[in-house]
């Protein structure tokens, strides 16, 4: 088979179709790549700022944790002195119940006294 020679305004606008065709695809490459960049740009931003949240969720987990054992703290010692208290006024009732017993046999005892 005898290969056909082709005309050169044919070869020229085969060559022409080729160098735009290749040209077409260099740019659709270039676009591509300029939107992978983006992307991974944007991915690695993403994962900062996902690693900022994070650290700053530990701390404030960290923080609220510090303030819930303080509240623990001041709820064991307003419950330690709310019983001292109840102790305390206890002891006065009955204190005042035993003066007033008391003080009810004195004025038996002086009624008898000035009968």
């Amino acid at each position: 088979m005898k290969m056909e020679k082709e005309l050169p305004g044919e070869l020229n606008k085969k060559l022409k179709r080729v160098k735009s065709s290749r040209d077409n695809l260099k740019e659709c490459n270039r676009e591509k790549a300029q939107q992978n960049k983006k992307l991974r740009d944007r991915n690695v931003e993403i994962a900062v700022s996902r690693d900022k949240w994070k650290s700053r969720s530990k701390e404030l987990e960290k923080e609220l944790e510090r303030e819930r054992n303080e509240l623990k703290l001041q709820i064991e010692a307003a419950t330690q002195a709310a019983a001292k208290e109840k102790n305390r006024a206890d002891k006065e009732s009955e204190r005042a119940e035993r003066l007033q017993a008391e003080n009810e046999e004195v004025k038996k005892k002086f009624k008898m006294l000035s009968a």
